[in-house]
């Protein structure tokens, strides 16, 4: 359990990827002082090195000193792109153990969440974060069920399915840990020891930019892991600019993902808003949820003490 964040609290923003955006990250930082937050602002939002917001030991040394300060109730990372994989032998595990507190963010972000689970127990929440959604322009559904799973009190936080947006492949009602993310992180993860238990999982996936055969690879990966026969359902995001545009041979999108699940015996539904799409839920990793097609919603259990 994580304590909650304080509506004047403290947030810490660093980059673990990808250098931002300045103009968007300064949005992204007055969006939350609006808000009443105190903002720490992490070297590696100023630094660059090749493609990365910094080196390996910048970037690592602003997660642990933002982990380790105790006058910080939240970490937001400013954006996704490539790197945090580099990263996750070298993360003391046990400092944020020992430190546990909100952390924010997807894309690449995701092998951060899922490395925290494993090897810290640490849920965290994939969802905007303050040089994208923040720093461009929040859409009010991604902003709403942000801060309403934030500041929720009740026991669960429910995200209803409309019928008129998602698919229901496979019906059912499933419950489980709630992980995943990016697909290609989830698959490129595999195999480490930095990857969860998928085991009774609900495991949920989206993914932007990848061709439909490289879509295909990253399924099939998951599926000859076992991946697909350990879980208890599923929850296909969206999948954005994941069509072939060179005019090769090729199936869509949705006809390479539907193949592998068109016999599943557990609850699969396609289409969740969730992903690199402007309109997203937010999606608590590690969190106990049961997924109903019945009754259509998808109900998360509180993360925070």
């Amino acid at each position: 359990m994580l304590r909650r964040l304080p509506s004047k609290g403290t947030i810490g923003i660093f980059a673990p990827a990808y250098q931002p955006n300045q103009e968007k990250l300064a949005r992204g930082i007055s969006y939350l002082k609006a808000k009443g937050f105190t903002v720490v602002e992490g070297a590696s939002l100023r630094a660059s090195y090749g493609y990365f917001a910094g080196n390996d030991d910048l970037r690592l040394d602003d997660l642990h000193r933002l982990f380790a300060d105790p006058q910080i109730d939240a970490i937001i990372c400013a954006r996704g792109g490539w790197g945090t994989l580099r990263l996750l032998d070298r993360i003391d595990y046990d400092l944020i153990q020992k430190n546990p507190k909100l952390f924010v963010g997807y894309s690449d972000i995701t092998t951060l969440q899922l490395a925290f689970w494993t090897k810290a127990a640490l849920p965290s929440l994939s969802g905007p974060m303050a040089a994208v959604e923040m720093g461009g322009g929040i859409l009010p559904f991604t902003e709403q069920h942000f801060w309403d799973f934030i500041f929720n009190e009740e026991e669960t936080y429910t995200i209803p399915l409309e019928p008129e947006e998602i698919a229901v492949w496979q019906t059912g009602q499933a419950e489980g840990p709630l992980l995943g993310g990016c697909l290609s992180l989830v698959s490129h993860q595999l195999g480490t020891p930095y990857s969860p238990d998928y085991n009774g999982a609900i495991l949920f996936l989206e993914d932007v930019g990848e061709a439909p055969y490289k879509i295909d690879r990253y399924l099939a990966h998951l599926k000859q892991a076992g991946i697909f026969k350990q879980i208890n359902g599923l929850i296909l995001g969206n999948f954005i600019d994941c069509e072939e545009e060179n005019g090769d041979a090729s199936f869509t999108c949705e006809e390479v993902i539907r193949d592998y699940f068109a016999g599943a015996d557990y609850p699969v539904i396609y289409n969740f808003p969730y992903g690199h799409g402007e309109r997203k839920a937010s999606m608590p990793v590690g969190a106990q949820a049961v997924l109903d097609t019945s009754n259509g919603w998808l109900k998360l259990k509180n993360i925070f003490a």
